[in-house]
């Protein structure tokens, strides 16, 4: 009873501890566009709720989560570089925007537990990522000869080459997963960090292409930071001892979603999947973010 009543609180307190971070970063998109020889990087803005490591009441059983959500600015400057580097298509001036929310769960054992600022745990991660890609016409966009001429056997449907266009990313993964803290200065300052490797499966759905076409692949994510805390205090009743925080972080962290066998047409062009597939190659999407958080516990 008094073990089952120790892990409910456990759970609870850890429940009742978040941290939330703002960052800003680089958000890289590389391969898989129709025609495209190289990458594509956005500044993107990241916001998450997270809990880097929770133990179930007294044992070594850890458990954590981090759901996150990043966007970035509406970039013309994306199109230019595609034109740039497109091998096969120019596609008319247009706009994008990159959104979506990565979600994982984690659980594990410390393997060694000296206290809450002083572990080394190993587990599993399960989460999902749901990035999408926004490509509208920009306000600006006016017919060029070039553009035109390229196009002079399609003209009849025109108005392809402005539409706007959505891809949708959906992954599911799992993988091993490990993360660490060590104090340098009592429980004031620690350092602390986290590395992840996992297999992901889904699919990739395009708004020109008729049919969702299935992806696999591998997603890492690495990070590193600081964690201050100004005070702490203990309290204990009987055999319940609680300690409060409230504390502030700054760290990195990097994510890559790598898949194989993909065509991603954002030409502002219809194409069906045969027409595609002569195109298909990897397909790469990375984060790198630097970040500040605050956070609490009890």
């Amino acid at each position: 009873m008094k073990k089952s009543l120790l892990f409910f609180m456990g759970l609870t307190s850890g429940l009742l501890s978040a941290e939330f971070q703002f960052g800003n970063g680089t958000f890289t998109m590389d391969g898989g566009f129709l025609g495209l020889t190289g990458s594509i990087d956005n500044d993107v803005a990241s916001y998450t709720i997270t809990n880097r490591h929770s133990n179930m009441g007294s044992s070594n059983i850890f458990y954590s989560y981090d759901l996150n959500w990043f966007d970035s600015k509406n970039l013309i400057q994306a199109q230019k570089t595609y034109n740039n580097m497109a091998t096969n298509f120019n596609i008319p001036q247009m706009e994008y925007r990159v959104k979506g929310l990565d979600a994982n769960i984690k659980a594990g054992y410390d393997i060694i537990h000296k206290s809450e600022d002083d572990f080394l745990g190993v587990g599993v991660l399960v989460g999902l990522s749901i990035p999408w890609i926004d490509a509208t016409k920009s306000s600006s966009t006016v017919p060029n000869l070039d553009l035109i001429s390229n196009n002079i056997d399609s003209m009849q449907n025109a108005k392809q080459l402005f539409d706007d266009t959505k891809t949708k990313v959906m992954t599911y993964k799992v993988g091993p997963t490990i993360n660490f803290q060590k104090s340098l200065i009592g429980d004031k300052l620690s350092v602390y960090g986290l590395a992840s490797y996992a297999y992901q499966t889904g699919y990739i759905s395009n708004e020109y292409i008729k049919s969702d076409l299935s992806v696999d692949g591998t997603y890492q994510e690495y990070g590193l930071g600081l964690y201050f805390t100004p005070f702490t205090e203990k309290f204990k009743w009987g055999w319940l001892t609680l300690s409060p925080r409230i504390y502030a972080t700054l760290g990195y962290k990097y994510s890559k979603w790598d898949m194989g066998d993909v065509s991603i047409n954002i030409a502002g062009k219809g194409f069906n999947s045969s027409d595609l597939s002569p195109y298909k190659s990897n397909f790469t999407m990375s984060s790198s973010i630097g970040y500040f958080g605050l956070g609490y516990s009890f």
